[in-house]
C-alpha cells in the first residue's frame, strides 16, 4: 500500500457525543489519530476506513481535487462533517510510532460489536482488554478466530466470558507473530459469537 497520510477539520458538529467543531483528526495507512483525550468512536473509524480507499489514488496529488469535498459521519445520535486539511505538525511525526489502530471503552461499545468489526473487515493481530479482572486478549488472523486468553480460560470459553464484560478499555495491535500466523482457526466465528450471545442471555434470565 501506498504511504499514506490525511488530516481532516470537523465544520460542522450537531449533536455529537464524542467531537466538536474545529477538532483535527489524522489518517494514515496505519492508524487513525482522534482528538487528543477522546474516546474513539467505531463509526467514525469505519467511514475513515472506507475513505481510505477512495483516496489513496489521489495521494501523489496532494488530493487536489477532494480539497472541498465534504465529508460526514452520522451513523449514531449526531452528525459530523469534516473536510481535508494540513496534517498537523504534532501529529506527523507520530504515526510510525502508533501502535494501536484503534482503542476505546467498553461502556460505549460491547464486546459482541467489537469481535463482529474485527471480523467484518478482517483484521490481522491481537484485541487486548484491560479489565478490573485482569487483562485479556483475543487475536484475529484475517479476521478469522485463532487464539483468546481470559483469566484461567482459553479460546472459546475465554470468548464467552468476555462477552459479559461491559466495563474497562480496549486497544488493537496489528500484527502476529510467525508462531499464530500458521496456528489453526479455534471455529467457526459467527458459531462462537452466537453460542457466546446465547449463554449471555441464559445467565442474565
Amino acid at each position: 500500500m501506498v504511504a499514506f497520510k490525511a488530516g481532516f477539520r470537523i465544520i460542522d458538529s450537531r449533536n455529537c457525543p464524542f467531537y466538536g467543531k474545529d477538532e483535527v483528526f489524522t489518517l494514515s495507512d496505519k492508524a487513525v489519530r482522534l482528538p487528543l483525550a477522546k474516546p474513539s468512536c467505531l463509526i467514525l473509524v469505519r467511514e475513515l476506513t472506507g475513505l481510505l480507499f477512495s483516496l489513496l489514488p489521489h495521494v501523489e496529488s496532494d488530493f487536489a481535487t477532494q480539497r472541498e469535498t465534504i465529508f460526514s459521519c452520522g451513523g449514531c445520535t449526531g452528525l459530523i462533517k469534516f473536510r481535508l486539511t494540513d496534517v498537523p505538525a504534532d501529529t506527523a511525526s507520530s504515526y510510525e510510532r502508533q501502535d494501536s489502530v484503534i482503542s476505546g471503552r467498553l461502556d460505549l461499545i460491547s464486546t459482541a460489536e467489537l469481535l463482529q468489526i474485527f471480523h467484518m473487515h478482517q483484521k490481522t493481530g491481537k484485541l487486548i482488554f484491560e479489565l478490573e479482572s485482569g487483562s485479556a486478549r483475543i487475536t484475529f488472523r484475517d479476521g478469522a478466530l485463532i487464539a483468546a486468553r481470559y483469566n484461567e480460560f482459553d479460546n472459546q470459553q475465554a470468548i464467552f466470558c468476555l462477552l459479559g464484560q461491559d466495563t474497562g478499555y480496549f486497544h488493537f495491535e496489528p500484527g502476529l507473530s510467525p508462531e499464530l500466523s500458521q496456528a489453526r482457526e479455534i471455529g467457526d466465528f459467527m458459531t462462537i459469537l452466537m453460542e457466546g450471545l446465547k449463554r449471555l442471555d441464559e445467565n442474565k434470565e
